[in-house]
């Protein structure tokens, strides 16, 4: 910013003296692109020395630049400039106080004087007794103070500070200060000021398992695309960990990470380790790649590591990789994924590496007809059995037929399934089937209300009804291998009835208007045809469970959302979940309930978060209903001024507690709790 502040007033105070000099109080804008205004009580203009003053009252307008002095003065010859007394300087909201500024237009060099610089976007306040340029990019300071905070809670105080824009800062006889007392000495510090490499601020913190805790991070600016995060977990009870964490941006199409964490234990045991890649790359507006491969060393990492519940309860991770190609209207995609179970061993898992997959969008045959179509090949395995190779070929026919708000859809298909092997014999086997169906929609509506300026307007219900039936006749399944979701189909006569009714909001704010569903709800339930005339089938049960659905949501307060299955046999709850969250300026809640009946599992999920000025609290509890016990509770209570922010979090689960502390200086970094 000092570069930028040094030649602006150089190329203002230029501009304004070039305009010509007629009067002792003026006002006058130059007939250029952009115009500059000069006001003084007095200019005069010395011709054998070709030396212009400006004193009383000076202001120099360009734009959004001002300068005001009580005397400015440019030596033509030299192209030096002189402003002092009261100088002000703007540049739209950065800011320069000083007595007395000094700068010469040819070399960029110059001085400034008992000096205040505030630069609002990032808040930056520097000032100094002499703050000197002394080449393009580096600056000298002597007695500078820097901060983030406008009443100056925190500041670094030096008795001299050496400045690379490009690169860092040094700087001698530094002290750390906060309410204006010192807290902390060095005689000399080196922190980066662009974008560069440094050490980030610790995490501490106590847990009664791990003992003292302590989070150190160094980031490395490799480039302007690129930067490496370097972090030690050391947990003085537990082990010491080290994490990696690598960031590229090649292009606006292509991006990615890559993050290592080797855990290493102190007293015996197996060191652990967890493996993160993303990468995106668009190589064509059709034709993408992505890859998101999540690797631990065994199924226990989280639940000794994490300190999250959500990812020490985690059941499995999915690693996947994948190629797509679209053209209308058709898609193409190669597909790898690799499934670690973190509840058992591994080795028994089915991976699916790789699948081929083809699809063709419903092509139209005429005005009515559609034809779709499926082909996938892929490859199973795992550590631990044998090795399947499948071929599922799935074509369709589909007619649309609609009018006075009814539509039509029958479907008619076939699907072929090749296996290289059986699930109990190595000769080749096959699963061969024709299916047909439809479905049978209807919609009617009402508007009430009407839009208005701001907040929600009109209102459109409907209820939409639906017929679906699928038929699959009975077939031979022979010894074919359950490996996916694709190998368990079997026969189906089955007719399903559902019925949605929806709230569809018009809303208008500040950034325009927006249609959003205000509620939708959603009750369903099929009937089985071939139970209901299996005259030998005892206990039949043709009709299956009533499903229920709500999604409620207001543009920003409050989100709701519960499902339900009721059996209607046994008159009874078979398993429901429900979630509310209420997003105000001040209170936060979510709560979160969960219910199965067998195998029998209740969960609630509470949380309430306080936003009081600059004070943050937040508490957050798992409880396992089912079987009265707290599996996790978390309480998080920071507090964040204008340029600082404390905050501790307590933690608590069967067997462990732990505290951990952050501190957060803007400008110089900090760490999430």
């Amino acid at each position: 910013m000092v570069k930028h502040i040094l030649l602006l007033i150089g190329l203002v105070i230029i501009g304004g003296v070039l305009i010509g000099m007629r009067s002792t109080a003026f006002a006058e804008d130059l007939p250029k692109r952009i115009p500059v205004s000069v006001t003084a009580d007095k200019l005069d203009y010395d011709r054998t020395n070709d030396l212009y003053t400006a004193e009383g009252h000076v202001r120099i307008e360009q734009q959004d630049i001002r300068l005001d002095a009580d005397r400015v003065v440019l030596d033509n010859k030299t192209g030096d400039v002189r402003a002092e007394g009261n100088v002000y300087l703007r540049d739209k909201g950065d800011t320069l106080l000083s007595e007395r500024v000094e700068v010469n237009l040819n070399t960029g060099a110059g001085v400034i004087y008992k000096g205040q610089l505030y630069k609002s976007k990032e808040n930056f306040h520097l000032k100094g007794d002499r703050i000197e340029r002394r080449s393009e990019s580096v600056y000298h300071v002597e007695n500078g103070v820097f901060t983030t905070c406008d009443e100056g809670e925190w500041y670094i105080k030096a008795r001299t500070l050496d400045i690379d824009m490009d690169r860092y800062a040094t700087g001698s006889g530094v002290s750390f200060n906060m309410a204006g007392l010192p807290m902390i000495y060095t005689p000399y510090l080196l922190f980066p000021v662009k974008r560069q490499s440094g050490l980030l601020i610790p995490l501490v913190g106590y847990g009664s398992v791990d003992g003292f805790l302590m989070k150190n991070s160094v980031f490395w600016a490799i480039n302007d695309y690129r930067d490496m995060t370097f972090t030690s977990d050391y947990r003085a009870r537990t082990g010491h960990g080290t994490g990696i964490e690598y960031r590229y941006v090649n292009s606006r199409d292509s991006a990615g990470k890559a993050f290592y964490n080797y855990f290493d234990k102190f007293h015996g045991g197996v060191n652990q380790w967890e493996f993160l890649f993303q990468h995106r790359e668009e190589f064509a507006e059709d034709l993408s790649f992505r890859a998101d491969i999540k690797l631990v060393s065994d199924q226990n990492y989280y639940r000794d590591l994490e300190k999250k519940l959500e990812l020490r309860s985690m059941p499995y991770i999915d690693s996947n990789v994948f190629y797509v190609e679209r053209w209308n209207p058709a898609s193409l995609y190669l597909l790898g994924q690799y499934s670690t179970d973190l509840t058992r061993n591994n080795d028994k898992t089915i991976q699916k590496v790789p699948e081929l997959r083809y699809t063709l969008f419903d092509e139209n045959l005429g005005s009515l007809l559609h034809f779709g179509f499926t082909g996938a090949a892929a490859s199973f395995t795992a550590k631990e059995g044998k090795t399947f190779q499948r071929a599922d070929f799935n074509p369709e026919l589909t007619a649309v037929v609609s009018g006075h708000g009814l539509s039509l859809a029958p479907r008619a298909g076939a699907r072929a399934t090749l296996y290289d092997r059986g699930a109990t014999t190595n000769e080749p086997v096959e699963r061969k089937y024709t299916y047909a169906g439809a479905d049978l929609n209807a919609r009617f509506s009402r508007l009430y209300g009407q839009d208005r300026e701001s907040g929600i307007g009109r209102i459109r219900h409907s209820v939409e009804p639906t017929i679906s039936y699928l038929y699959v006749p009975r077939f031979d399944r022979g010894d074919i291998p359950l490996l996916d979701a694709v190998d368990q189909v079997g026969e189906q006569n089955i007719v399903t009835v559902s019925i949605i009714n929806r709230l569809t909001a018009r809303y208008q704010d500040s950034a325009g208007s927006r249609t959003f569903d205000l509620m939708v709800f959603r009750l369903s339930e099929s009937y089985d045809v071939n139970q209901a005339r299996n005259q030998d089938l005892v206990g039949a049960h043709p009709r299956s469970e009533l499903n229920g659905e709500l999604a409620v949501k207001t543009p920003n307060l409050l989100t709701l959302s519960a499902n339900g299955s009721y059996n209607t046999y046994t008159r009874r709850l078979s398993s429901s979940s429900e979630s509310i969250a209420i997003k105000g300026q001040v209170v936060q809640l979510d709560v979160a309930h969960q219910f199965l009946r067998d195998p029998r599992t209740q969960f609630l999920i509470t949380g309430l978060g306080l936003k009081l000025e600059r004070w943050d609290l937040k508490g957050q509890t798992w409880r396992d209903v089912e079987n009265r016990k707290t599996t996790q509770k978390e309480y998080t209570v920071r507090y964040a001024s204008q340029c600082w922010g404390l905050g501790v979090s307590y933690i608590s689960k069967p067997g462990e507690t732990q505290y951990i502390f952050l501190l957060d200086l803007k400008g110089l970094g900090g760490a999430k709790l």
